[in-house]
């Protein structure tokens, strides 16, 4: 059975959106307004928005902290809450623009190829502290403030897509997270390798043949 998740989450983010239009909000409010769901949605919420080169300036650090404790709270098997430490970081008024504007190729991918499979796995209590490990770990890397080109994305994309996954209890496409996982950490290895070899003008020779 095919689960029309843009419709489903498209909606879900055009109402808030508009309730949100104009003004800053704060986690704690976002936590609120997706308190009807799973927590994950909150997890691939937060992700959403770094699932595209436009950077969030300020955001993607506070973000990826929250991300971390979500999935290792996963990861222990534990209730998703946000901390009361997050609950008052704002989230800038350009938040949900850029995330409708820009993210919206994820979402019309996922409701193409999301569906109920290999819900067992899926659902497996190991399989949630596995995804939450991945979660984590992707989260920590999204969450450093580095001037290196798509960052963002490549840590980012692992995660909407496993919390999207477990929402819908596919197991197929938590694999292709798992994949999007391991592509993220040969990314990073590889910037290991360039700035260890060649400094920081590794990233500004990127910067400059990227915007030549």
């Amino acid at each position: 059975m095919k689960t029309n998740l843009q419709s489903e989450l498209g909606a879900s983010l055009v109402r808030l959106a508009e309730e949100c239009r104009g003004r800053d909000v704060t986690l704690g409010e976002l936590s609120e307004r997706t308190g009807g769901r799973s927590p994950l949605l909150l997890v691939f919420l937060l992700a959403l928005p770094f699932c595209q080169p436009v950077t969030l300036p300020g955001v993607s650090t506070p973000f990826g902290l929250l991300l971390f404790v979500l999935g290792w709270q996963m990861a222990r098997g534990r209730e998703l809450s946000v901390p009361e430490r997050f609950q008052k970081t704002v989230i800038p008024k350009v938040f949900f623009p850029l995330l409708l504007s820009g993210a919206g190729w994820l979402l019309r991918w996922l409701e193409k190829h999301l569906r109920r499979r290999d819900a067992a796995f899926a659902e497996a209590a190991a399989t949630r502290r596995f995804c939450g490990v991945n979660i984590a770990i992707c989260a920590l890397l999204l969450s450093l403030p580095l001037p290196i080109p798509f960052s963002n994305v490549f840590p980012a994309l692992p995660v909407a897509i496993a919390a999207a996954a477990l929402l819908e209890s596919d197991g197929k496409v938590l694999w292709l997270a798992a994949v999007a996982a391991v592509i993220n950490l040969f990314f990073w290895a590889g910037w290991v390798f360039l700035i260890c070899r060649f400094g920081w003008q590794a990233v500004e020779s990127f910067h400059a043949w990227l915007w030549a």
